[in-house]
């Protein structure tokens, strides 16, 4: 359990989402409306829409990429997303059943107070657990991916401001387009 509690306190500190960085730089290939981003080292990639702006570089163990887009049409607001990989966790899949109650308490602790119902899903041929998470007095939304492999937590983070959730633009092709090999 302690094991648990201290891959926890990292995830939820790498969580940090105004302040998501590089720890290794992506490989980045142009594409159509957008690019393709490979992190060769964990072995994953996945696309990036046009009129996504990565974020500057920070200190902090475990992020990879932190990317933010402003709403369209002048809207206020915006998204962040970040890709988050935690090595060692004591979990062997995201359907232990302490699972989602300790990423819901890790959130819990930074804010945000309503939770839907998790539900399981594939990403990038993986088991994740998906929820959605409010923080209402700061009308911000989270929606994350989590899943577990060869040990470690990986996780897809969109963090919405000014919006709900479910009408951030690109989640869908970027969790969609999400893969990971070995």
């Amino acid at each position: 359990m302690k094991k648990a509690c201290l891959s926890l306190l990292l995830l939820t500190s790498a969580l940090s989402l105004m302040s998501c960085a590089t720890s290794s730089k992506p490989q980045r290939q142009p594409v159509a409306g957008g690019e393709q981003l490979s992190f060769p080292s964990q072995h994953i990639s996945f696309f990036l829409p046009a009129g996504w702006k990565t974020m500057p570089k920070t200190k902090g163990p475990g992020r990879l990429l932190g990317a933010a887009r402003e709403n369209e049409g002048g809207q206020p607001g915006g998204m962040v997303f970040a890709l988050i990989s935690v090595p060692e966790t004591s979990f062997q899949s995201v359907t232990d059943k302490a699972f989602f109650k300790t990423l819901q308490g890790a959130w819990t602790r930074k804010g945000f107070t309503k939770f839907n119902k998790p539900q399981l899903v594939r990403v990038g041929g993986r088991e994740a657990l998906r929820f959605e998470a409010q923080k209402p007095e700061a009308q911000q939304s989270l929606l994350n991916y989590t899943f577990i492999h060869q040990g470690q937590m990986i996780g897809l983070l969109f963090s919405y401001y000014g919006m709900p959730v479910t009408k951030g633009p690109a989640v869908q092709r970027i969790v969609d387009s999400f893969s990971i090999s070995q």
